[in-house]
């Protein structure tokens, strides 16, 4: 069951990674604040998902090296014609799930809009396992209504979407073939509600910050604990 899925989902992106990419979208939207959570240089940092390498290339410009990994062969390949300037960014195609993790290695992991393709009860430990003391994970996904109030939200969401839409992609509307192929990827797409993302990255993570965000996003923030003496500080 899983492997069937796992192959869907490359192929998806396969597929969406010939795409015309915009500008703007709702998880660009979101970099600068998951960067302002990163200091200021880091040694090794871990990216989960990379996609076509945007936010890999802002990734590059705080660490001396960065391991981008994708599923999907397709989107490699265009994330490193886009970072192509960058020649401290190992990109890799390859299953998270099937990946080795070095143990108390990176500064920082960062994943935007991958999580919710993975079982994060099997995940979260060893990312909690290959951090360094102080190592910081990043997380932005997708986020599902829970309650009416999620819903009012949209109210603000989707004519701001609209705006930047137009004035940072200079469009309203997707093309044909971009609605198709995320429709057809959509089909098998299940997104956390707050409270559900809240008791899995918690349960594991001890201190996690789970913050629900705009356009239909949450985040998760949270640095692998210190230990000075015999008392743990984050």
């Amino acid at each position: 069951m899983r492997e069937t899925l796992t192959q869907k989902i490359q192929t998806d992106f396969d597929r969406i990674a010939l795409l015309e990419q915009p500008t703007w979208n709702h998880n660009s939207h979101y970099h600068s604040f998951l960067l302002k959570q990163l200091p200021t240089h880091c040694t090794n940092i871990l990216e989960i998902g990379c996609g076509t390498g945007t936010f890999s290339g802002l990734l590059a410009q705080r660490s001396n090296k960065v391991i981008a990994i994708d599923l999907s062969a397709k989107m490699i390949e265009v994330a490193k014609r886009q970072c192509e300037c960058y020649t401290n960014i190992d990109f890799q195609v390859a299953d998270i799930l099937q990946w080795e993790f070095p143990v108390d290695h990176f500064d920082a992991i960062a994943s935007i809009a991958t999580f919710h393709h993975l079982p994060l009860e099997s995940l979260l430990p060893s990312l909690k396992t290959t951090l360094k003391l102080g190592g910081k994970l990043l997380v932005l996904d997708l986020l599902e209504h829970e309650i009416v109030r999620d819903s009012l939200s949209d109210v603000i969401a989707v004519p701001l979407s609209w705006i930047f839409q137009v004035f940072r992609n200079k469009r309203i509307r997707p093309t044909l073939e971009e609605v198709e192929a995320w429709r057809e990827h959509g089909r098998t797409d299940k997104y956390l509600t707050q409270s559900q993302a809240q008791q899995i990255y918690t349960k594991v993570l001890t201190g996690a910050i789970v913050r629900k965000h705009l356009f239909w996003r949450y985040s998760v923030l949270w640095e692998k604990e210190r230990i000075v003496g015999n008392r743990e500080t984050l």
